[in-house]
C-alpha cells in the first residue's frame, strides 16, 4: 500500500509533519495505482475513526476483523454501477454501541457522483429496506447556476409518498416552499418538465416499480 499524509483541510504533508499536528489523515492507496482503499482519521496518535472502501475479491469477514484491530469506529463501503446509476452500500459500525452495523444505501447518478438521489436504511435482521426512512432528491440549478437539492422526498411505511417539499418557488425562503404528497403528486409532476415518477414511491433505482 501506498500511504499519503493529509492535513484535516486535505492537503498532503510529510509524514514528519503530519506526526507533529494533533489530528491528521492517512490514505492508503493500492501499491501504483491512484485506488483508494483506505482512511485512517487519526487523534494525538490513536486512530478515531475509518472509512475503508471493500471491492468484489475481499472476504468482508476477514477485513471487519481487521478493521476491529484498529478502532471501534469504522465504515465499509462498496460501490458497484448499474445502468447510469452508482449504488453505495454503507455498514457504520461502533462498536463500543453494538456489534452489528447501521447499513445504508445511497444512489447517485453516474453523470453526477457527488449528489445523492436517493438514500436507504437496510434492516439489519431482514436486510429489507426501512421505507419510511427512505429520503430523495431531485437537482435542479438556482439562480446563479449552482445545483441544489430542489424537492426533497419522504416516505410511509409502505414505500407510498409521504411529502415532497418543492423549493423551487424560492430556495432560500422555507415559508414559500409548496407541499404535496401521494395524491396530489400529479400537480407537481405539472411542474416539472422531465419524468419524477421516481420519486412517487421509494424504490430504491427507477427501473423498479414499488409493489403494494
Amino acid at each position: 500500500m501506498r500511504k499519503v499524509y493529509k492535513n484535516i483541510f486535505g492537503e498532503i504533508i510529510s509524514k514528519s509533519n503530519a506526526v507533529k499536528l494533533s489530528e491528521y489523515h492517512l490514505y492508503y492507496y493500492e501499491e501504483g495505482s491512484d485506488f483508494l482503499k483506505e482512511i485512517e482519521f487519526i487523534n494525538e496518535d490513536s486512530v478515531y475513526n475509518i472509512n475503508y472502501f471493500l471491492s468484489d475479491e475481499e472476504d468482508e469477514t476477514q477485513v471487519v476483523n481487521y478493521l476491529k484491530e484498529k478502532s471501534d469506529f469504522f465504515d465499509i463501503e462498496k460501490k458497484e454501477t448499474t445502468e447510469g446509476f452508482i449504488i453505495s452500500t454503507n455498514k457504520l459500525y461502533s462498536l463500543s454501541v453494538d456489534e452489528l452495523p447501521l447499513i445504508s444505501k445511497t444512489v447517485f447518478k453516474t453523470e453526477d457522483p457527488e449528489n445523492f438521489i436517493c438514500s436507504q436504511v437496510i434492516d439489519n435482521e431482514t436486510h429489507q429496506p426501512q421505507l419510511e426512512r427512505t429520503i430523495k432528491c431531485w437537482y435542479t440549478n438556482d439562480e446563479s447556476g449552482e445545483k441544489y437539492a430542489a424537492i426533497e422526498c419522504s416516505y410511509q411505511e409502505d414505500g407510498k409518498l409521504e411529502l415532497a417539499v418543492d423549493k423551487t418557488p424560492d430556495p432560500d425562503n422555507e415559508e414559500n416552499w409548496i407541499h404535496y404528497d401521494y395524491d396530489t403528486f400529479h400537480n407537481l409532476q405539472a411542474q416539472i418538465p422531465s419524468d419524477i415518477s421516481y420519486y412517487k414511491t421509494a424504490a430504491l433505482l427507477p427501473k423498479e416499480t414499488y409493489q403494494q
